[in-house]
């Protein structure tokens, strides 16, 4: 599960911002997260077409700490059916030929696309694809990611040294007749995906394209560990930073499952949180 923070517009019109938070980190961008809070927005009246009952599509923007991300909101009675997300910009890095626990070598494809992806065939890898047998995954991808971190020399062109990637993406043969791809991601907090994941989803079509194996244009339909899809397109091709890469689009749905009201008393002497073994948290 992600959380978003939702950070009102400066001025009357303009656009929501949101900070994402997940169990390790604050990640630039999120996917399932951003369409998410676009739901949720469209939901709540916060943003979205002013006509009752409105039939079509809506476009609006958010703003993250990837920067601005388009979105378009097919909505249906008034209601949000789906949301599509576009990134400015997703990129492949390299392949690595990596030694994992049972002495095999296997390809692991690193990509960027709002977030670092290193992508795993499963079957090459000698495990498989079960939600009842998640552990293995999770452990499996804790030990490619220090390989990574070990093997990994080239330079993010952004800051120019390697960068860290904490995302394990299992990649299989989809189940779903429509699907094109199967994505089960692990996050470095140990914590996995039951979505595509979307911006995984990003990167993944970027890798394609570099490897010859999806164009520009072309439709590319993700399945999850759930068996629920996610809708990618490469949009447009670009360059940034003397690297090649895509412009990627995404598209699902979400649901409000529940209303919460959260209080901080400030008489509560742990109200602004704390974290176990490493002393207060400062907010």
């Amino acid at each position: 599960m992600f959380s978003v923070a939702l950070i009102p517009p400066a001025h009357p019109g303009g656009d929501y911002g949101l900070v994402y938070m997940d169990a390790a980190t604050y990640p630039d961008m999120c996917g399932h997260a951003t369409i998410g809070a676009a739901t949720t927005l469209i939901e709540l009246g916060l943003v979205g077409p002013t006509m009752p009952g409105y039939d079509g599509v809506f476009e609006f923007g958010l703003r993250t700490p990837a920067g601005r991300v388009e979105l378009r909101a097919t909505l249906k009675n008034g209601r949000c059916q789906a949301v599509a997300f576009r990134l400015g910009f997703a990129f492949f890095l390299c392949t690595l030929e990596l030694r994992v626990g049972d002495g095999r070598t296997v390809p692991v494809h690193i990509a960027h696309g709002g977030q670092w992806y290193a992508f795993v065939d499963v079957n090459a890898a000698g495990l498989r694809i079960d939600a009842n047998a998640i552990d293995a995954l999770i452990a499996a991808a804790q030990d490619i990611r220090a390989r990574i971190a070990a093997q990994l020399t080239m330079a993010d062109p952004s800051s120019g040294k390697p960068p860290v990637v904490g995302n394990i993406v299992w990649t299989d043969t989809p189940r779903d007749p429509q699907a094109a791809g199967f994505n089960v991601p692990v996050s470095a907090a140990g914590s996995f995906d039951r979505s595509p994941c979307g911006t995984a989803t990003c990167a993944r079509m970027a890798a394609l394209v570099a490897l010859g194996q999806l164009e520009i244009g072309q439709s590319f339909i993700n399945e999850g560990l759930m068996g629920t899809l996610y809708r990618g397109m490469p949009v447009g091709a670009d360059m940034r930073d003397k690297i090649s890469g895509i412009i990627p689009q995404v598209e699902g749905s979400a649901w409000i499952t529940g209303h919460s009201r959260l209080l901080v008393d400030e008489r509560d002497p742990l109200g602004n949180g704390y974290l176990v073994g490493g002393g207060p948290a400062v907010l």
